[in-house]
Formats: structure tokens, C-alpha cells, sequence
């Protein structure tokens, strides 16, 4: 009786420490990924938070139950959040943020945008970052920004255009020479029988 008890009590420390079990390993190759992206448009990095982290967490394992992926709460005014489905795989985390990236081609108000724009926004210097298995084959990641971006009136302050490339300048191709005959030379080159 005593080691069911024990068990018990185990069981539910597990249960409970769970939600503090935050995957570092994919949250830093997520964390490295936007902040390449927030690089090419000139905006600051972001930074892991461990508290926004656990919340991020909590709703990963939550929505790996459900078939029907939404946000949290859209208009939630403490964050920002992008959720993406992936396949398990390697390179899948990076090629979910090069997904919620091609937003860039849509308009700042257009719905497809609102991944990219959050990526991207200026003010948002936070990011919590949470997993779950959804099954052996597919998983998904939660990630939320603090400060929340999207706001409205404020895109273009802080969702700049991406940075042109310092790259090595083109060498201008030399202009082919011409050959300028004087008037005794092109005398003579015609009598040579050469036509210009």
C-alpha cells in the first residue's frame, strides 16, 4: 500500500514537472533561425524566456491532443504567437520558420502576413519557444513574442524591408575599343581592299 502511494506521488511530480520541460535544443535552433531572418531586415535579436517558454509549452501539449490548430488567443494583448505543424525530421524546425518567413511576400494586411510580421516586428525583444510529439511522425512548435507585435498603424515602424546584400560591387565590363582610322590610314585601308 505504502509503494502505490510512493508511486502515486511520483506520478504526479512527473506529471506536474512536465510542463516545465521545455526542449532546449529546439528552442535554440528556433531562436537561432528568426533571429537570422530578424538580421536580414535590420531589427535587434530576440531573446529565450524561460517563463513565456512554460506557457508555450503547456498550450504545445495541449494542442498536440486537438486536430484543429488555432492560436491561444487572438487577441490576447501579452504576446504574439505563431504555431507550426511539422513532419519529424531532420532540418523540419528550420524549414517550419523558413515557412512562417514567405509571409514577407503577402501585404502587411493580409491574414497569410501576420507570421512574418511578428518574426519580424522591431519592438518584440522575447521569444518562447515549446514543443509537443503529435505522433511518431509529426510534432508541433508554439512560439510567442513579447512585446506583441502586429499592431495596427504600426507596421511600417516596425517591420522594416529586408537589407540589401554588402556584397563585392560588379565590375563594369570594359567598353569594347574602336578603331579609329585617320583619314590617310582609311585611304589607304581601302585601297587594300578592306571595307569599313
Amino acid at each position: 500500500m505504502r509503494l502505490i502511494r510512493i508511486l502515486i506521488l511520483v506520478f504526479l511530480v512527473v506529471l506536474f514537472d512536465r510542463s516545465s520541460a521545455i526542449n532546449f535544443d529546439n528552442a535554440g535552433i528556433v531562436l537561432r533561425e528568426i533571429n537570422k531572418r530578424r538580421d536580414r531586415h535590420g531589427v535587434p535579436n530576440l531573446a529565450l524566456d524561460n517563463v513565456l517558454s512554460k506557457g508555450c509549452q503547456s498550450y504545445a501539449w495541449k494542442m498536440s491532443k486537438l486536430t484543429n490548430f488555432t492560436p491561444s488567443d487572438p487577441t490576447n494583448k501579452d504576446y504574439t504567437e505563431s504555431i507550426c505543424k511539422f513532419k519529424m525530421e531532420r532540418g523540419a524546425l528550420s524549414r517550419c520558420v523558413k515557412d512562417l518567413y514567405k509571409g514577407r511576400k503577402f501585404d502587411f494586411l493580409d491574414p497569410r502576413a501576420k507570421d512574418f510580421t511578428a518574426m519580424i516586428w522591431r519592438s518584440s525583444v522575447s521569444l518562447g519557444y515549446g514543443d509537443a510529439n503529435i505522433n511518431a511522425q509529426q510534432g508541433i512548435f508554439v512560439v510567442r513574442y513579447t512585446p506583441p507585435g502586429n499592431v495596427k498603424g504600426l507596421y511600417t515602424d516596425n517591420v522594416p524591408p529586408k537589407k540589401k546584400k554588402k556584397g563585392k560591387r560588379r565590375k563594369e565590363k570594359p567598353k569594347p575599343q574602336q578603331t579609329y582610322f585617320y583619314p590617310s590610314a582609311l585611304r589607304r585601308h581601302r585601297t587594300l581592299g578592306h571595307v569599313p
